[in-house]
């Protein structure tokens, strides 16, 4: 790939990676203002609100990539000079530069495989647990909760080397369960846990989850990502949480259920297990203490306009910078660019060329074609020759499509 491709596409992956990191600060002052305004009783709207704010900010780097190379393909290739003399520079990439560009993109995916590999180790190991029959009683509860939850999925219930209920599974939903989960918990404890594992089956939570984890993997290097991220599990906990007590679940004995489970903790992180995640301690709080006071109205509304800002503000980073002009010229230099028409004029008259990635393919003067074999061109000096062979237009030609040439009489 040429020196001119490399930068561009290096700087473009630059400057999409620092404008994350610009965005994404913005993207976690705003769930944390929203987090102020929707009401703790509503943790199924909080998940959704920070999913989206997640969402938003995995996608930032290919979005930013995508909208820049487009906003630069579509400021035209068509050039108008009235002048010989033509101030600009050329474009120049130094190996430092180059060199730069090349480590930032280097240490970024280092970091997206590092992430990739622990994620497919994890999924790996969920892959290879062996899996037995579980006890008819415990099939026959999880299935009457089921129909009675609405049964909207199938699931399977089996016995697994694991600390806690867990689900997994993308079409076919498995609720792994310890063997000692029987003995180990009373039965109205055991059934608010097993209603709190359905409502990760019926939302689907392992296949959301495991999509945040691979947009996790775009943007591991910013730190509001990962409290992003805790902020979806406690909140996706929390949600099943109020879903098992609506289905008839008492409040206490969910939490009584959750604090034995919680002994010993070592649920895989990509699993679906109620005793999982981060601050069971305040889920719990959560979860014992429904009426906590919604904001005030003036708290609301205050809170309503600072999220309008931040996000103003954060569409504001999105605009082109003040590179757009260069980065407008990596572009043509580079081999995604355009084919460059350069429409020139000087007292003799005037000429146009087409410059692909610095070449001239083809030319005019005065509106009559100059065939390719009087295009005579070494390096960056380019000779169009007359109908005498004579040398009537002497040039340089640049990547980026712009040119210096001699004034004709």
């Amino acid at each position: 790939m040429a020196p001119a491709t490399l930068a561009y596409v290096f700087e473009l992956l630059a400057f999409a990676l620092g404008g994350t990191l610009l965005q994404g600060v913005l993207l976690w002052s705003s769930w944390r203002l929203s987090s102020r305004l929707i009401p703790v009783a509503r943790p199924g709207l909080r998940y959704r609100v920070a999913s989206a704010h997640f969402a938003l900010l995995a996608a930032l780097p290919v979005l930013t990539i995508v909208s820049f190379h487009l906003l630069f393909a579509t400021m035209g290739g068509e050039i108008s000079r009235e002048k010989p003399a033509i101030d600009l520079p050329p474009p120049t990439v130094s190996a430092a530069y180059l060199g730069l560009l090349a480590s930032v993109a280097a240490c970024w995916l280092c970091g997206a495989g590092w992430q990739a590999i622990g994620l497919f180790g994890e999924l790996a190991r969920l892959a290879a647990m062996p899996l037995h029959a579980a006890p008819a009683a415990l099939v026959a509860t999880v299935d009457r909760l089921r129909v009675n939850d609405g049964g909207h999925r199938r699931l399977e219930t089996r016995i697994a080397a694991v600390a806690g209920p867990q689900v997994i599974g993308f079409r076919r939903a498995v609720l792994m369960v310890p063997a000692d989960f029987m003995a180990r918990l009373p039965a109205a404890e055991r059934e608010a846990v097993l209603l709190h594992e359905l409502a990760h089956a019926r939302r689907q939570d392992f296949a959301c989850n495991l999509l945040q984890r691979l947009g996790l993997m775009l943007v591991w290097f910013h730190p509001a990502a990962w409290a992003l991220y805790r902020s979806l599990a406690f909140e996706r906990e929390a949600a099943c949480d109020a879903a098992a007590v609506r289905r008839g679940a008492a409040a206490k004995t969910l939490a009584q259920g959750l604090l034995r489970l919680a002994e010993d903790r070592h649920a895989h992180p990509v699993a679906m297990a109620s005793s999982g995640g981060a601050a069971l301690s305040v889920r719990l709080h959560r979860l014992l203490s429904p009426e906590r006071a919604a904001p005030s109205l003036r708290a609301r509304a205050g809170g309503a306009v600072g999220v309008l800002a931040v996000l103003g503000a954060a569409l504001a980073l999105a605009a082109p910078g003040l590179n757009a002009a260069r980065m407008q010229d990596r572009y043509i230099a580079s081999g995604f660019g355009p084919t460059v028409v350069v429409n020139a004029r000087d007292p003799a008259g005037s000429f146009a060329l087409r410059i692909r990635q610095g070449r001239v393919v083809q030319a005019s003067i005065e509106r009559q074609a100059v065939p390719s074999e009087r295009i005579i061109q070494q390096g960056d000096t380019v000779l169009l020759l007359g109908a005498n062979r004579r040398p009537a237009v002497s040039l340089r030609v640049f990547a980026n499509g712009r040119i210096r040439w001699n004034a004709r009489g």
